[in-house]
């Protein structure tokens, strides 16, 4: 990629997204002020970007998420879409350590490990898991394989446990019990954040993959919780809704602006290295599916870089994202379905079984709770504050930096059942 300049303008920061979805900075029509100039060979910006084998599964895993969330959003254009695709990822990889043949192929495929041969791919996936569920980054994780009546082979628990931190469990027969153990374990694992995973045990039960996550983390910036005040937020040109905003005049935020997709981005930061990017179209309701097309793991990456550092009047709404879905159907879309059917997986069992259900659960809170306060404007400063008010429907990505991972995924239409207000906390 090759990044041409960078800009601050009047109006905002400029950026542009190629045709292979890298984003450039690039002027807007008016006036403009040039702040620098650089020229990267082709392929500086990949080889800077993957230098880790851990960022380099989590290339290929992020791709997963983001077609995962695609074709979520495709399915449903006019509703809200939320999840947290590395957990899924994270249950699909650790029921590979089982798989064989064509089965294993398949897990393969839809994780794109095929990008990722040279590693030893879940030793890598460990290291994954380890870094982005350290304690200052707040985000809780876990995925696990069930399995109904079933004995299963004693090196394929060992390595799933040792590689993903969770044992495979057998379930004997009795739903209510079962059910009562799998929210007690995810509840446990969660300290307490995920109260319910799932609410009944799927009929028909062969191979069950569980998933779950919750992020509600600290701004590195926080907002003032007494500014936070009922605003309109449009959800059309003709209808809107009150709804909790919080809000800064002169918060610290990372800002662009992209002109192929006319949109405004701003990145919240969080503790512990993660980004919270905001995709905000300008006109209302249009170019999401654009936006939606354009995301991976390199524009997120390169869009990260090329943010201008600003003092923006914000608002963002108070939010509390929970999504309990069934994904068996959307990852047959993605080429799973031949393990639908009884099959063999010789290092899981010696009888043949099949993946029933896929059970995802995920949380994520937006709320004002951060590290330090916004700085106070100073009358003399004659800086430039740019606008940057989420009070239409708008896309977020949770990023985290270091690993370059995907950790949940939101498109926002219609914030009425998901604002979260003070007195719920």
């Amino acid at each position: 990629m090759k990044i041409l300049f960078a800009l601050v303008f009047l109006g905002g920061v400029g950026l542009s997204s190629t045709q292979n979805g890298h984003s450039t900075l690039s002027p807007f029509e008016d006036e403009s002020t040039v702040l620098g100039l650089t020229d990267l060979p082709p392929d500086e910006e990949e080889e800077e970007f993957l230098t880790s084998p851990v960022q380099r599964l989590a290339y290929s895993v992020s791709e997963f998420g983001y077609d995962l969330y695609r074709l979520e959003a495709n399915r449903n254009p006019s509703a809200n879409v939320f999840m947290s695709p590395l957990s899924v990822a994270t249950a699909l990889s650790a029921l590979s350590l089982g798989a064989v043949s064509t089965n294993e192929q398949i897990l393969k495929r839809v994780l794109n490990y095929d990008l990722v041969k040279d590693l030893d791919v879940h030793s890598v996936y460990k290291d994954l898991l380890t870094e982005i569920t350290t304690v200052p980054k707040q985000f809780k994780m876990v995925s696990r394989i069930y399995a109904k009546k079933l004995r299963m082979k004693g090196n394929f628990l060992n390595e799933v446990e040792k590689f993903y931190f969770a044992r495979p469990k057998a379930m004997l027969g009795n739903k209510q019990q079962e059910l009562r153990n799998i929210n007690q374990w995810v509840r446990s694992r969660t300290s307490g954040l995920i109260g319910r995973a799932i609410h009944t045990i799927p009929q028909d039960l062969s191979l069950l993959l569980l998933s779950a996550a919750h992020y509600k983390g600290q701004l590195l910036t926080k907002f003032n919780s007494a500014e936070t005040t009922r605003k309109a937020f449009s959800l059309d040109h003709d209808r809107a809704v009150n709804v909790p905003m919080m809000s800064g005049t002169h918060y610290p935020l990372r800002y662009g602006f992209d002109s192929d997709l006319n949109c405004k981005i701003g990145l919240f930061r969080y503790l512990g290295d993660i980004s919270l990017l905001i995709f905000l179209p300008t006109d209302i309701r249009k170019n999401m599916t654009m936006i939606e097309e354009n995301l991976n793991p390199v524009f997120i990456h390169d869009l990260v870089r090329e943010l201008q550092d600003v003092q923006a009047s914000v608002s963002l709404p108070r939010l509390k994202l929970d999504t309990d879905q069934e994904l068996k159907e959307l990852l047959g879309e993605m080429n799973l379905r031949p393990m639908y059917t009884p099959s063999r997986m010789n290092k899981i069992t010696n009888v043949p079984v099949m993946v029933s259900s896929i059970k995802h659960r995920a949380f994520l809170e937006l709320v004002e709770q951060g590290v330090t306060k916004a700085p106070v404007s100073d009358p003399s400063d004659r800086q430039l504050t740019m606008d940057f008010h989420v009070n239409r429907p708008f896309i977020l990505v949770l990023y985290d930096n270091a690993s370059g991972s995907l950790l949940q995924i939101a498109r926002v239409l219609d914030p009425r059942g998901l604002v979260k207000d003070q007195s719920q906390q």
